[in-house]
């Protein structure tokens, strides 16, 4: 009996405690401007000899969070991206593809202070918008393959696949900076497997965002 009288005490206190945290109003609805930078590259099958393209995207997001830990940020941004090649001696090859993409993060934020550590995770969907092709001096795509992709237009092909973020958030009052370094991994060929010489073209990448949320 005395053991339960102590410990009733702990009990109503535990309760206490739980039902001060319930009443807390975690909500947050921000609105927001992102930027970032990416070095991207394509996965060929057969292999090609691929370096990373520098590409860059900008838009606008919204951040929500009705919990304390867990929320959503979705992303519209325009992305520059693309690929290099080198084909030997006749020299290097560049194609950029700018898209319109649609992003949709699951975000995990740690802590209630000025600096919040994040994990953000969640698929991505992009539409191809333009092209550019750069075929090195002198070289003659009619002198390859037909079913070379170079010197040829891609056709209007939707990309999609993961994209995870890791950093922080600083929330200043009505604002929150946001910095995190991300990795991106494709899922769909960039190119119709039979309609070229490559089997797959899978496109990943890494780089870094900031962004800006003003919360209404």
């Amino acid at each position: 009996m005395l053991h339960l009288l102590r410990i009733l005490p702990l009990l109503f206190l535990s309760q206490l405690a739980l039902a001060q945290l319930d009443s807390v109003d975690y909500r947050r609805f921000q609105l927001g401007v992102v930027a970032g930078q990416a070095y991207q590259e394509v996965d060929f099958t057969p292999n090609a000899s691929v370096t990373t393209y520098p590409g860059q995207r900008a838009g606008v997001a919204l951040r929500y969070f009705d919990r304390q830990l867990v929320g959503f940020q979705a992303e519209l941004a325009y992305d520059r991206a693309g690929w290099r090649e080198d084909l030997g001696t006749a020299g290097a090859y560049e194609r950029q593809t700018d898209y319109a993409e649609l992003l949709i993060l699951t975000q995990f934020s740690v802590g209630r202070g000025v600096v919040q550590p994040l994990f953000q995770i969640g698929p991505y969907l992009s539409a191809p918008l333009a092209e550019r092709e750069s075929l090195p001096p002198g070289y003659d795509p009619a002198t390859q393959p037909a079913n070379t992709y170079y010197g040829r237009e891609l056709p209007f092909r939707i990309n999609y696949g993961l994209v995870a973020g890791l950093g922080l958030n600083l929330e200043i009052g009505p604002l929150t900076l946001q910095v995190d370094g991300r990795y991106r991994q494709g899922f769909s060929n960039l190119i119709k497997p039979g309609e070229s010489q490559a089997s797959t073209s899978i496109r990943r990448g890494y780089g870094g965002q900031a962004a800006l949320f003003y919360a209404l």
